[in-house]
């Protein structure tokens, strides 16, 4: 019983040896068969440098992309200086210095009538307007936004006697107020690649003369020519846009139900019903018949 098991055993084993060894056979005869010639190349990086070309690109527009939407939604603070108008409040204290400190020609050799507003215009007048001008432009509101356009107030004049009569923070927080998401389609809203490639430029706040070099450059290698071939790609955004649903537009496509209309009251009386696929759009049989726009 036992010598009956053991041939057992040793047939298997020839079995299984023969299989492994017929297999070597077949995979040596394709190796030779394709390997006939000289082996082949073996590239010298496994990426595909055109596409990491792209990659890089888009991923670059893609910071820039979240830079000037923050830039333009979230809006440089304004001077404080022009909020309170702190040029009329110069203008309160020199009216009223002079209640408190004898005016005298003593200092500077101005008239006395005057001495402490040309003072108070050296000492503080013209390092305030160069302060404003370097740093907050040319005194519009709201970092530059167009809602904050033409609310200004003009610093320029130089110091003298007046009243206060400043109301700056109230016409800007009405502005602030009745800002309207994407009201601006130059400044406000979120953009695509293609439209950011497309005039005018998006990179509008806090100023307008961005550095075009490294944007243009990402933005042919990512976009407008890339290193790849695009793959051509087919939409059909024409034919549901309500632009479009106007008489004579190809794009305005009038597709027969197979239901025959039949009424009395309003000519025509018969007609072949369609159905307009443009939103907006509506199937009228008065000559001439089409999708007219409701």
């Amino acid at each position: 019983m036992k010598m009956a098991l053991k041939g057992k055993d040793m047939g298997r084993k020839f079995l299984v040896a023969a299989v492994f060894s017929m297999v070597a056979v077949f995979h040596s005869g394709l190796a030779n068969k394709a390997y006939a010639g000289a082996p082949p190349a073996i590239a010298a990086s496994p990426c595909d440098a055109t596409y990491y070309q792209t990659l890089s690109a888009r991923a670059w527009l893609e910071a820039q992309r979240e830079i000037t939407q923050n830039q333009n939604l979230i809006l440089k603070p304004d001077s404080v200086l022009e909020y309170t108008c702190f040029d009329m409040f110069l203008a309160e204290l020199a009216d009223h210095a002079d209640e408190m400190f004898s005016e005298t020609s003593q200092f500077g050799g101005v008239l006395p009538n005057n001495s402490m507003d040309n003072a108070l215009e050296r000492l503080v007048g013209t390092s305030l307007r160069n302060f404003v001008s370097a740093n907050f432009g040319y005194y519009d509101m709201l970092g530059g936004h167009s809602a904050g356009v033409g609310i200004n107030h003009n610093i320029m004049n130089p110091i003298a006697g007046g009243t206060y009569t400043c109301d700056m923070m109230n016409q800007v927080w009405n502005a602030a107020k009745c800002i309207n998401f994407a009201s601006n389609p130059a400044e406000d809203g979120f953009y695509t690649f293609q439209e950011y490639s497309t005039s005018p430029d998006k990179r509008y706040l806090p100023t307008r003369n961005c550095a075009a070099a490294p944007w243009a450059a990402n933005i042919t290698t990512a976009i407008t020519t890339p290193p790849w071939t695009p793959d051509p790609m087919q939409t059909y955004l024409a034919f549901i846009d309500p632009n479009n649903c106007a008489a004579g537009n190809a794009n305005n496509i009038a597709i027969p139900t197979g239901v025959v209309v039949n009424r009395t009251a309003i000519a025509p009386t018969t007609y072949d019903e369609h159905v307009c696929i443009i939103p907006g759009c509506r199937y009228d049989p008065v000559a001439p018949a089409g999708c007219k726009p409701n």
